[in-house]
C-alpha cells in the first residue's frame, strides 16, 4: 500500500513538473529579446538561416573589489540606466580580454557587443578564434577597430560582421582602451556580448554584390544634412547642472538670459562628445552671467563647448564646493581662488566668444610701503594693514597710498588667481575670440600647469587665438602673466601649443606678456600693444616666434621685445616699433643643460664650485629646483627682424650675463633704426668667449645715431646706411623702392615669406619684403579683430 502511494505521490510530481515547463516555454517565447527573436527566426525552406550560440566566458582579469566580473556580458542585462551599467566586465590595461567557450566548434559570423558608456566614447578591439584553449595560434576573424561613433537615435547594442569568420571552439575578444582622456583611456568595459552563426541581419539569401561606392566629390558639400542636435533649454542654476549631469553627445544646452549661480562651479565629468555630435553649453553674448561661488569645471570630457557666456564670479569661499562635494571631486576645491573656467585632464574642449571679467572684490594683495609689507583687499575700503606672510584684518591700519594709485609701489604678491586653468593630462583644447580681463589682482591670466610640479606634461597642440587681453595691472614683480605656458617642472616637455592672432592691449602686470616654460610651441601673429614687458621663453626648447607685432611709443619705460632661455629657439619675422627695454636679449643662464636640448640632459651649475648631474638621477625636489634656474641659450637663430624707433636709450641686443655665455647664436638680416643705446651689447665675458662660442651676425642693415656695438670687432664688422624707411597707410614703418634692404639678404638664415605672408623671392633684410600693392594679410591687430563680436561677425 506505502509502495503505491509513493508511486502515485510521484506521477503528480512530474505532472506538475511538466505544467511548468511547458508555461515556460510559453511565457519564454512571449518575453524574447529582439536579438533572441531574430536567433529564433527560420527561413522559407524552414531551417534557421541565423542562430544564437550558446557559450561560457572567462577573462584576463577584472577591476580589483568590484563585481565587475566576466560573466556579466553573459547575463542578458544591459542598458544606459544605472542599474544596467553595473552589470559589466572592466579591466584596465592594453590586451585585457575576454574568453568565449563554444562547447563545440561553431562558425560565428556576426556579433552583439554593448560598450559601457557607448556614446561618449569609442572602445578599441579586435576578435580571434581558435581551437585551443590557449590561443597559441588563432586567426583574426575582426580586425582592431574602435567600436562605432553612435547617432543620438542608434542604440548602445551594435552588430559587428566578423571579416574572415572561421570554425573553431574559442573566441577571444581583445581590448586596448578607449579614446577618453587621461587614465580613463585605459579601460575595457563591456556590458553584454551576443555570439551569432548564419546569415547576419539585413542580408539577403542571394548575398548581391553592393554597389559601388560613390567616386570622391559626387556629393555636395550644400546637400550634405548637418546634424541635428538635442536642445535643452535651461533658466535656473538647477536646472542647468540637471543639464550638464544627463548631457550625452550632441547635447545643446542654451542658457536663457539671466544669472547662474549654486554653492560651487558648473561640474562637467566624464562628458564626451565627438566632431559631429560635441556637447555645447552656449548663451547670447552679454546675456548669461555666472556669478557668486560658481565657475565652470570640466573634467575628464572631450568635444565640449563653452561660449556666450559672460564670467562675473567670484574669488569664492569656504562653503564654495558643495557641487564638487556632491561629484566626488571635494580634492579639486579652489577655496578663494575661483578661476572663470578650470579644465582637467580633458581635450577637445572649446572656450570661444565668452567675456572674463571676473569680480576681485576680497582678493588679497600685498606691497612694500616704508620698508614695511602693506596688505590690502581689492575693492574694499580700508581695508589695508600691516602684516606679515598673509593678510591680518586686525593688524595696524595703513592709511596711505595703494600701487593702484602710485605706480611707484608694486604689487609683489597675493592670492594666485587665474581667469582659465588648464591643467592634467589634456590635448586639442581651443581657446578663441574671449574677452579678457580687466584683471587687477596678482595670477597670471592663462595658465598651462599640466600635472604640475608633480609631473613633467603639459596639453598638447592647444590653440590659443583671438583673444582680447586688456586692463591688466598694475605692476607687479612676478606672477601676472597674461598667458603662461607650463611650469619650470614641464619644460622639457613638448606642448606643440600654438598661440596666435591675440591683442594685449595696455598690459601692466609684469615682464613677461606671454611666458613659455614649455617646448616645442609657436608664439606667431600677435599684437603687443603699449604694453610693460614682451614675449619670454622663460624654460624650454626649440620654440618659434614669428610674426608678431611689439609696438611702444618710444617713450614709456619698460616694453621691450624677447627674452630668451634654453636651446634652439627661433625668432624671426617679428615687427618692432618703440619699444623701451632691451629689446632683445640673451643674458646668458645660471645652469647648462647642454646643446642637445634632450629631456633628460647632464645639467651643470653651481659657477667655479660647479656640480654636475644627470636631471633624471635627482631626487624629484632637486630636480625642479634646477629646472627653475635660467638655462643657457645654445643656437638661438635670430633673423629677419624689423627693429625700429628704438628709444629711452636702451640697447637693442643684449648678450651675456649670469655664469654661463650663450653659445651660437645666429643674428642674420635684421633692420634696425635707433637713436638710442648700443645696438650690439656685448658682456666682457662674450667678448672673450671662445671663437666657436661666438654670436655670428651677417646681413644685418643698421641705421641711426646710435653706436653699432661695444665690441670693437662687432663694430667694424658692420656699417650704418641711409635705409630709406617710408610710413606706409598701414601705420607700420616699411621699406621703399630706393631701399638697400631690397634683395640684400644673406643665406642660409632666411625666412620663407615676410611678415604679411608674401613669399619672399629675392629676399630682403627685415621683417617686410618690399611688394607694393600686394595684399597683406597679417596687419597689426585692433578690437575690431579680436573678441566675441569677430566670432559672431
Amino acid at each position: 500500500m506505502k509502495t503505491l502511494l509513493n508511486a502515485l505521490k510521484n506521477q503528480r510530481i512530474h505532472t506538475s513538473i511538466s505544467l511548468v515547463l511547458v508555461w515556460i516555454l510559453l511565457i519564454g517565447t512571449l518575453v524574447m529579446t529582439p536579438s533572441e527573436a531574430q536567433g529564433a527566426s527560420s527561413d522559407a525552406g524552414g531551417s534557421s538561416s541565423m542562430s544564437r550560440i550558446e557559450s561560457t566566458v572567462t577573462a584576463s582579469s577584472y577591476q580589483p573589489g568590484t563585481n565587475y566580473v566576466p560573466g556579466n556580458v553573459l547575463d542578458g542585462v544591459w542598458g544606459e540606466d544605472a542599474e544596467s551599467e553595473q552589470s559589466r566586465w572592466s579591466a584596465s590595461g592594453q590586451g585585457q580580454w575576454l574568453q568565449f567557450d563554444l562547447g563545440t566548434e561553431h562558425t560565428v559570423t556576426y556579433v552583439n557587443i554593448a560598450f559601457l558608456n557607448a556614446r561618449e566614447r569609442q572602445s578599441s578591439f579586435e576578435i580571434l578564434a581558435s581551437n585551443t584553449e590557449d590561443f597559441q595560434s588563432g586567426t583574426v576573424v575582426l580586425e582592431r577597430q574602435f567600436s562605432r561613433q553612435l547617432k543620438p537615435e542608434d542604440r548602445i547594442m551594435q552588430t559587428y560582421v566578423l571579416q574572415n569568420p572561421v570554425k573553431a571552439r574559442y573566441l577571444r575578444l581583445i581590448g586596448y582602451g578607449n579614446n577618453a582622456s587621461g587614465s580613463s583611456g585605459n579601460w575595457n568595459s563591456i556590458m553584454e556580448v551576443e555570439l551569432y552563426a548564419g546569415k547576419v541581419p539585413g542580408e539577403s539569401p542571394e548575398e548581391p554584390q553592393p554597389p559601388l561606392p560613390p567616386n570622391a566629390g559626387e556629393e555636395k558639400e550644400e546637400d550634405v544634412k548637418l546634424p541635428e542636435m538635442k536642445r535643452v533649454s535651461v533658466s535656473t542654476a538647477v536646472q542647468l547642472q540637471q543639464a550638464l549631469d544627463q548631457a550625452v553627445a550632441g547635447t545643446l544646452i542654451e542658457l536663457k538670459d539671466g544669472t547662474y549661480e549654486q554653492n560651487g562651479p558648473f561640474v562637467v565629468k566624464d562628458k564626451h562628445g565627438s566632431a559631429a555630435y560635441p556637447i555645447r553649453i552656449t548663451g547670447k553674448p552679454g546675456k548669461v552671467t555666472i556669478t557668486g561661488n560658481s565657475y565652470m569645471h570640466i573634467e575628464n570630457s572631450s568635444y565640449v563647448e563653452v561660449s556666450g557666456l559672460t564670467f562675473r564670479n567670484g574669488i569664492g569661499d569656504e562653503n564654495g564646493k558643495q557641487s564638487l562635494i556632491d561629484r566626488g571631486l571635494a580634492n579639486r576645491a579652489l577655496t578663494g581662488v575661483h578661476p572663470g573656467i578650470q579644465l582637467e585632464s580633458s581635450s577637445r574642449i572649446s572656450i570661444l566668444g565668452n567675456v572674463f571679467a571676473l569680480d576681485e572684490t576680497g582678493q588679497p594683495y600685498r606691497f612694500k610701503a616704508q620698508n614695511r609689507y602693506v596688505w590690502c583687499l581689492l575693492n574694499v575700503e580700508n581695508s589695508c594693514r600691516y602684516s606679515g606672510e598673509e593678510y591680518d584684518p586686525n593688524g595696524e591700519v595703513y592709511e596711505g597710498l595703494t600701487p593702484y594709485e602710485d605706480p611707484k609701489l608694486i604689487t609683489d604678491n597675493g592670492t594666485h588667481r587665474h581667469y582659465i586653468r588648464v591643467e592634467g593630462t589634456s590635448s586639442h583644447n581651443r581657446i578663441a575670440y574671449n574677452d579678457i580681463g580687466p584683471k587687477k589682482g596678482f595670477g597670471a591670466v592663462v595658465i598651462y600647469d599640466g600635472e604640475g610640479h608633480r609631473g613633467q606634461h603639459i596639453s598638447q597642440y592647444d590653440v590659443i587665438e583671438y583673444n582680447y587681453f586688456h586692463g591688466i595691472g598694475p605692476r607687479v614683480t612676478n606672477g601676472l602673466e597674461a598667458i603662461r605656458l607650463g611650469l619650470s617642472s614641464t619644460s622639457l616637455s613638448s606642448g606643440y601649443i600654438t598661440v596666435q592672432y591675440n591683442l594685449f592691449d595696455g598690459f601692466n602686470g609684469e615682464d613677461e606678456v606671454i611666458s613659455v616654460k614649455s617646448s616645442d610651441n609657436i608664439i606667431r601673429y600677435n599684437t603687443i600693444r603699449d604694453s610693460y614687458g614682451g614675449i619670454v621663453s622663460r624654460h624650454g626648447n626649440r620654440n618659434s616666434f614669428y610674426g608678431n607685432h611689439l609696438i611702444g611709443d618710444g617713450v614709456t619705460p619698460g616694453s621691450s621685445g624677447f627674452r630668451i632661455y634654453g636651446n634652439d629657439h627661433k625668432i624671426y619675422n617679428n615687427y618692432m616699433e618703440g619699444l623701451t627695454d632691451k629689446v632683445i636679449r640673451l643674458d646668458g643662464g645660471t645652469h647648462d643643460g647642454g646643446p642637445e636640448g634632450s629631456t633628460n640632459p647632464i645639467v651643470r651649475w653651481g659657477g667655479n664650485q660647479e656640480q654636475t648631474a644627470r636631471l633624471g638621477d635627482l631626487p624629484a625636489e632637486q630636480r625642479t629646483e634646477l629646472l627653475r634656474g635660467h638655462w643657457r641659450q645654445y643656437n638661438v637663430q635670430i633673423y629677419n627682424n624689423t627693429i625700429v624707433n628704438v628709444g629711452n636709450q636702451t640697447t637693442t641686443f643684449n648678450l651675456g650675463g649670469r655664469t654661463y655665455q650663450p653659445v651660437g647664436t645666429k643674428i642674420y638680416n635684421n633692420l634696425i633704426f635707433s637713436h638710442a643705446g648700443t645696438m650690439f651689447q656685448e658682456t666682457d665675458a662674450v667678448m672673450q668667449a671662445p671663437e666657436q662660442e661666438r654670436a655670428d651676425y651677417k646681413g644685418n642693415m643698421l641705421s641711426g645715431n646710435a653706436p653699432i656695438s661695444n665690441n670693437p670687432i662687432v663694430d667694424r664688422g658692420m656699417n650704418k646706411q641711409e635705409l630709406h624707411l617710408v610710413r606706409s597707410k598701414d601705420g607700420l614703418i616699411r621699406l621703399s623702392v630706393y631701399s638697400p634692404a631690397v634683395d640684400a639678404a644673406l643665406t642660409p638664415f632666411v625666412a620663407a615669406d615676410d611678415m604679411d605672408g608674401q613669399i619672399r623671392y629675392i629676399p630682403d633684410v627685415g621683417a617686410d619684403e618690399y611688394a607694393p600693392g600686394k595684399q597683406r594679410s597679417n596687419p597689426p591687430l585692433t578690437v575690431h579683430d579680436v573678441g566675441p563680436e569677430a566670432w559672431t561677425n
